[in-house]
This record gives C-alpha cells, sequence and structure tokens, in this order.
C-alpha cells in the first residue's frame, strides 16, 4: 500500500514540474490570504497585484478578496478596478457591493456604480451563451430531477415516462454530454461561461469524477487546474472521496482522524502538489474530521 501510495505521489510531482502555468498565481493568492491574517495588509495587496500579473485571466473570486482588502485599507482606485473586473469576469454585480462607509463616499465607488451596467455588458459579450444554456439544463438534472432539489427552477419539460427507475443513472448521461461539450467548446471554465455556470458545471464534474468508473479523465482535470480553468479548491473535495472510496485514506484532509505529524506531512504533500492552503490555515475540529479555515 505504501509503495503504491509513494507512486501516486511521484505521478503528481512529474505533472506539477511541467505544468506551471498558474502554479505562482494559485501560491502567490495563498501567500496573500496569510500575509492579511497576520496583519501585513499592505503586503497582501502587493501580493495579490503580483500574482494577477502573471496569468491572463483572474478569477473573480480572487478579485473579490483583493477588493475587499483594498477597501479595509482605503485603496480605493485598486478596489475600483478589482470591482470593475469582479463584474466583467463574474457577471454579477452584486459582488462589487460593500458595506464600508468610507468607500462608499469615495469617487472611485460612484465611478464603480454608475459603470456596472456598461462592465456587466462586457461580460454578457464575452462568455459562451449556448453553451451556459446547456450546462443550465444539465445543472437542472443533476438537482431538480436526481436530487429532488425544488429550489433549482427551470423550464424544462421532462417526460417522466422516460426517466430510469434509478434516476442516478442520469448522472452519467449528465457526465458523458458535459464532456462531449468540453471536447468541443473547451473546460466550462469562469472565463468561458461566467460564474454561475462554472460553479453549475463543477457541481456535475464533483458527481461524476470522484467514482472509480471515471478514473480516466482524472488527467484532463488535472491539465485543467494547471491552465487556470478549474481551481484547487473546488477539485480537491471530489478527489478526497474518490481517494478514500478506492484506497481507503485521506489525501488532503484528515476525515479519518488520523492527524498524526507523519499523516499531516503526506497530506501537506499533497495540498501543496495542488496548490492548495496547508493545514496551518485551517484549525481542525473533532480529531480531523472538521477543518475550519482560519485564512
Amino acid at each position: 500500500m505504501l509503495k503504491h501510495f509513494f507512486s501516486i505521489l511521484l505521478t503528481f510531482t512529474v505533472w506539477n514540474a511541467q505544468c506551471q502555468d498558474y502554479s505562482n498565481y494559485y501560491n502567490r493568492c495563498n501567500t496573500a490570504d496569510s500575509l492579511e491574517y497576520i496583519g501585513l495588509s499592505q503586503q497582501a495587496l502587493d501580493t495579490f497585484k503580483v500574482a494577477f500579473e502573471s496569468v491572463d485571466y483572474v478569477h473573480s473570486n480572487k478579485y473579490y478578496d483583493a477588493y475587499h482588502l483594498a477597501i479595509k485599507i482605503g485603496a480605493f482606485q485598486d478596489a475600483f478596478w478589482f470591482g470593475k473586473m469582479i463584474i466583467i469576469n463574474s457577471g454579477n454585480k452584486n459582488l462589487a457591493r460593500t458595506k464600508s462607509t468610507s468607500s462608499k463616499h469615495s469617487k472611485y465607488f460612484k465611478w464603480l456604480k454608475d459603470s456596472a451596467d456598461f462592465y456587466f455588458k462586457k461580460y454578457n459579450s464575452r462568455v459562451n451563451h449556448d453553451y451556459i444554456k446547456v450546462i443550465d439544463s444539465l445543472h437542472y438534472i443533476d438537482q431538480n430531477i436526481i436530487r429532488k432539489n425544488r429550489s433549482v427552477k427551470g423550464k424544462y419539460k421532462i417526460e417522466k415516462n422516460s426517466l430510469p427507475e434509478n434516476l442516478f443513472e442520469l448522472d452519467k448521461v449528465n457526465w458523458q454530454h458535459l464532456h462531449r461539450l468540453i471536447d468541443s467548446l473547451g473546460f466550462p471554465s469562469e472565463k468561458n461561461v461566467g460564474l454561475d455556470a462554472y460553479n453549475n458545471a463543477w457541481i456535475i464534474i464533483h458527481h461524476n469524477l470522484r467514482l472509480k468508473e471515471n478514473e480516466v479523465y482524472h488527467k484532463e482535470i488535472f491539465q485543467s487546474i494547471k491552465d487556470g480553468e478549474y481551481l484547487p479548491e473546488h477539485f480537491c473535495f471530489w478527489y478526497e472521496q474518490f481517494q478514500t472510496w478506492t484506497n481507503g485514506r485521506g489525501f488532503f484532509f484528515t476525515w479519518n482522524g488520523d492527524t498524526s505529524k507523519e499523516n499531516l506531512k503526506i497530506i501537506n504533500l499533497n495540498r501543496r502538489l495542488f496548490y492548495l492552503k496547508s493545514s496551518d490555515s485551517f484549525e481542525l475540529k473533532n480529531n480531523g474530521r472538521k477543518w475550519q479555515s482560519k485564512w
């Protein structure tokens, strides 16, 4: 078992060495969060800026973190830029809202508020709306039909007589359809389809790629992480389930209750390989079965 474990680590080490496109970006964003946590806010903001300059596309959640950090230290011009890019990249104007009284009185916040509709149009002009519509329908099947989550709405006519007796069989159909779209249209990244559709797509990915039968697709996902299309923090949960169900041990977390120094050393090595924050950034509760983020 130990030999098999280290062969997995070797595979990921080789992959990590060959695929460096977004590695500095991920790591610098993590560093920025840690700097803010210890009170070095200006250094944190500067680190975010360096990270953002290193890639051609910045995820809206990273802009969101930098936006609120800039507001906190009174860097309103920077906050304006980050807020603008949040709207253009995510398509969600609400993410650029703030409760900060001081920022609301600045000219930059007024400019952002007045220009929000313009930036939203820029978002609309850059995303693939046909792709978004299909993802929405697949997400509706995943949530409303399969898992009976009635809070997910959609104007879709479903012939109930055509549904399988075991609705979870539709998971496989959903994934096969999404994978064909990935082959033809690219990964459903935030850059490609916006924030909401990206979130809907990764739910479908989560429900399918944690299964042993779909392990063949994992290398494609590793590549998507490398390319900045799929965030490590969204990948890690289903991959943890895959490792637990397939190999009987944790890979990124200590959900099995093993918080020994030796295991945490291995866990943190795995986390570094996939640009995740170390276990030190979490408070481990209930013998490591619950991880609560500190930064």
